[in-house]
């Protein structure tokens, strides 16, 4: 339900505002200077050139970086939103005032405005390159913005507004930083990745070319209030501290129906289709930019490291509502540890190969007009299908044996801490290590590690050639993970009785975080 309130005057020039107004309009100068600035260097040193995977990489960093210091020099001030779409997302959930939105507005559209002139200015006239859409049409264009701000605005809500959030909220501009970088290697190449009116703004200006901003506002705006209303009313407006979240369904229905269930199968739904339309989006971007080769080097860094941040960020938003599984074999290594019911691992494998086919349902769709094929799993003609499936189990064990170590609270892990922070570290540990299995074998098998990210792109191309290896594969390496772990590892111990439940064990409604 939108919850939009107009506010006051007092409220909205009162001192504490009018720093916020300042710390948004410093923090997204700063951002927006490093990321032209990065797309104007990338220029001078290639000569005009045209982008490729090694440079998409480096805007898309430098972005990244920028916005996690900027959100986190302004977060404790100002919220640290540095984008109007953020902050209307915000005011539809009820924690801005419109009045005070507005401000928050002109803050940040005066700072990417001065940023792009001074850039101008310092480097001694260079054109500030400005967002457009390229091989596309200006509605898919909307349509990409709305699909990668929807993905940005919710890992705010997730990390940084949950009243849930607890300590998350000190990761949450890394998160945030990780999720704009990985949509970036998606979208570069067609809508040039944006998610932020202000960061279209400011070059427009400086430039005097307007021609297709509006994309850059009506995508945006579309996807954050829409994010807004979807966070808010799925998973905040449930939440009252101290109680269930189960009074508006019956107590006598089955678990796996319960409130906290049905919102962990959205959950595990939104974060693999955000975690899909990542990988297969920046493996399109890829081909878009090397289209003579099918494969090299820099191609494979920048899937890699568009997985590794769109997985952290995917784990990372589902972790205290789901357990963060987004792969169907790290939910079967948990069934046979006993660590979810086996109805609840059937609607968790439903939630994530739909999320999967829808997002390259959306992919198919902004790129189709292009005539490329949807990329799906490929094996090297080096390799039979056997010895692919057994490189795909062995690299799905240590994805999954990460997993199991980084949420085990029994060994100690991250210095013995538990929580947010050990949520945070283990989300990072497992999106690293999924992207060094694509650095070592994305060539070879894909380094798919998932069922639902092989699934998804061969329902909508309709070439089903190789599946059983990418199921297969994976849920074996899984279970064996599983099993070393709870065998050898860390031997299942009886546990003492729990203690009686207070309002703190209860933050989170019913749902046990199981996994990092």
């Amino acid at each position: 339900m939108v919850k939009l309130a107009f506010g006051s005057c007092g409220d909205s020039f009162s001192a504490s505002s009018i720093k916020a107004y300042v710390a948004e309009f410093i923090a997204t100068l700063l951002f927006v200077f490093a990321g032209v600035g990065s797309a104007i260097a990338y220029g001078q040193l290639t000569k005009g050139g045209a982008l490729d995977p090694a440079s998409l990489v480096a805007i898309a960093i430098a972005h990244a970086f920028a916005l996690f210091v900027g959100v986190s020099m302004a977060a404790n001030i100002s919220g640290g939103h540095l984008n109007p779409a953020v902050t209307f997302g915000l005011a539809v959930g009820g924690h801005i005032t419109i009045l005070t939105g507005i401000f928050y507005w002109v803050a940040q559209l005066l700072g990417a405005s001065v940023a792009c002139l001074l850039l101008q200015f310092s480097t001694h006239g260079q054109a500030i390159p400005t967002h457009a859409v390229a091989g596309i049409s200006e509605i898919e264009g909307v349509v990409m913005e709305i699909m990668i701000t929807f993905a940005l605005v919710y890992t705010v809500y997730a990390t940084a507004a949950d009243p849930k959030k607890g300590s998350l909220g000190t990761v949450a501009p890394m998160a945030i930083g990780f999720i704009v970088d990985a949509n970036i290697l998606v979208a570069g190449p067609f809508s040039g990745g944006s998610m932020n009116p202000a960061r279209s703004f400011g070059p427009a200006v400086a430039a005097g070319n307007f021609a297709g901003n509006w994309v850059y506002w009506v995508g945006p705006l579309i996807s954050g209030g829409l994010a807004g209303l979807v966070y808010g009313d799925v998973f905040i407006a449930s939440y009252h501290p101290g109680k269930l979240a189960m009074a508006n369904i019956c107590a006598n229905m089955k678990r796996c129906f319960s409130p906290p269930a049905l919102r962990a199968y959205f959950a595990e739904f939104f974060s693999t289709f955000l975690f899909v339309f990542i990988a297969v989006g920046s493996t399109i971007s890829a081909r878009m930019l090397t289209p003579d080769e099918t494969s090299d080097a820099s191609s494979l860094m920048a899937t890699a490291v568009a997985q590794a941040f769109g997985l952290f960020a995917a784990v990372f938003i589902a972790a205290d509502v789901s357990g963060g599984h987004v792969n169907p074999a790290v939910t079967f290594a948990y069934a046979i540890g006993g660590h979810i019911t086996v109805p609840s691992a059937i609607f968790y494998w439903a939630s994530q190969m739909l999320g999967s086919t829808f997002a390259c349902f959306v992919l198919h769709y902004i790129s189709a007009g292009q005539a490329r094929s949807l990329p799906i799993e490929m094996i090297a003609v080096e390799m039979t299908g056997f010895g692919a499936g057994i490189l795909e189990g062995v690299l799905t064990f240590m994805v999954v044996y990460t997993v199991h170590v980084a949420g085990d609270p029994r060994g100690g892990g991250f210095g013995g801490r538990k929580g947010p922070a050990a949520t945070a570290l283990g989300a990072l540990v497992v999106g690293a290590v999924t992207g060094a299995c694509v650095l070592a074998a994305g060539s070879l098998t894909g380094a798919s590690m998932n069922p639902a990210r092989s699934f998804g792109p061969a329902v909508v191309s309709g070439h089903y050639s190789n599946q059983a290896v990418y199921w297969a594969g994976p849920m074996v390496g899984a279970a064996v993970a599983a099993l070393v772990h709870q065998a050898l590892v860390f031997p299942t111990v009886p546990e003492p009785a729990p203690a009686p439940a207070t309002n703190e064990s209860a933050r989170h409604g019913s749902v046990q975080t199981v996994v990092v």
